[in-house]
């Protein structure tokens, strides 16, 4: 009968859920299944490959809204729970269940799509491009010193959980307004991804949280975990900073020279931290904070006219913009884009294009922190009309560096 593709029945959530985490090598608690059944999957948007009776590959969508350079947000189709069991590889399976995935969130007019990629070789052929970089971070403690930074007025103060998750949301909130890349997180996935029980943190600590306040406000948080280092030495540890997000630069500086400093802790980490965090300026000896770069937010179109149309750009132009789709064909298109600071018009045309590009590279410049330059020299684009390529260099690049430190 071959492999079939449709959305899962509410009886199937625990076996779907258990395929998920077998793929990626894990096991799941029922209560666990409860958990992401009741506060964060989206039971109409999850879909399974099925042979005969048998699930062989899922895949689902969290419904998101995506900040954009300019501060504009579009509704974007959050890929993730995507798998293919190993005894049904190179069959179609996802294939059919990026098909299912991509079509269903056209159908609920959702312009763009995203991804956070567990290989960084897979989803390019989709129409996925790397729309963010990220940067995990690794610094020996006694070697953390500040040299330069500004003046930090308020104070940090610690949090309960129950506190934090109260004021976390706000932060969120404005920092999501003005850093392209961000996405929407509601209540329930708030209490999803910062769930703490024993069971699932292993070796770490609780969470610890601490927040920055300055005349009786908020204006930044962060969240953290320590684990020993070596048995036999419990007064010497490690840290892990599961998230640390702000709105003020004193706050930034004031929750780092916090976490920074913890007394017995040895080494901090931290993961997915924007390229351009100030961090690395403000350490007397910046080649102590080791950064390994790595792909962050994949992002792909699926409707070019209404997500070019949706963002602001940082120069006054009129392109012509071919985009070769090779995954949704009717998605690409030729599309003529005029923007400016205020605004953007984008549609379908017949004129002949200043440049083509694949859906890949679309969707890698859409945030704003990918030169189509530097794609254009990697022979990832087509230039047609002399200057276009400078042009859009200066039309698409956001004030800040994308980021986006909601895994999902």
């Amino acid at each position: 009968m071959g492999i079939k593709h449709r959305l899962i029945t509410t009886d199937e959530f625990p076996t779907w859920r258990t395929l998920v985490r077998r793929a990626f090598n894990g096991h799941v608690h029922p209560e666990d299944t409860e958990r992401l059944r009741d506060d964060r999957a989206e039971l109409d948007r999850l879909f399974a490959a099925f042979d005969d009776e048998q699930i062989v590959g899922t895949g689902g969508t969290d419904s998101h809204l995506l900040t954009l350079p300019g501060g504009s947000k579009v509704r974007a189709a959050g890929i993730a729970y995507v798998c293919t069991i190993a005894t049904h590889r190179r069959r179609g399976v996802l294939n059919g269940t990026m098909t299912a995935l991509l079509e269903q969130a056209r159908e609920r007019e959702e312009p763009a799509a995203a991804l956070w990629a567990s290989e960084s070789a897979i989803y390019s052929r989709f129409g996925f491009g790397m729309g963010t970089i990220a940067e995990d971070w690794e610094i020996d403690s006694a070697f953390s010193r500040f040299a330069h930074g500004p003046e930090t007025p308020g104070r940090v103060r610690f949090k309960t959980h129950e506190e934090a998750l109260q004021l976390m949301p706000g932060v969120w909130e404005r920092a999501a307004s003005g850093r392209p890349g961000f996405v929407d997180r509601s209540e329930s996935r708030w209490r999803y991804f910062f769930f703490d029980d024993e069971r699932v943190r292993g070796d770490w600590s609780g969470l610890f949280h601490v927040a920055y306040e300055e005349d009786g406000e908020v204006q930044g948080y962060a969240a953290y975990r320590l684990m020993q280092v070596n048995p036999d030495e419990d007064d010497v540890l490690k840290m892990d900073v599961v998230e640390c997000v702000t709105v003020t630069d004193a706050a930034h500086a004031a929750l780092w020279r916090f976490l920074f400093d913890v007394d017995l802790v040895r080494g901090v980490t931290a993961h997915s931290r924007p390229p351009d965090d100030p961090v690395w300026w403000m350490l007397a000896d910046p080649r102590q904070l080791e950064r390994k770069l790595a792909d962050g937010l994949w992002v792909r179109l699926l409707d070019p006219a209404k997500a070019l149309s949706a963002r602001t750009y940082s120069a006054t132009d009129r392109l012509v913009i071919e985009v070769a789709d090779s995954f949704l064909p009717d998605a690409g298109g030729t599309f003529v884009l005029d923007g400016s600071t205020e605004g953007a018009d984008c549609k379908r045309t017949a004129e002949s294009p200043d440049i083509t590009l694949g859906a890949s590279e679309l969707g890698a410049i859409y945030l704003g922190g990918v030169r189509l330059s530097d794609l254009s020299r990697s022979g990832r684009v087509q230039e047609h009309t002399g200057g276009a390529l400078r042009r859009l260099d200066r039309m698409f690049p956001a004030d800040q560096a994308p980021w986006c430190p909601h895994h999902f």
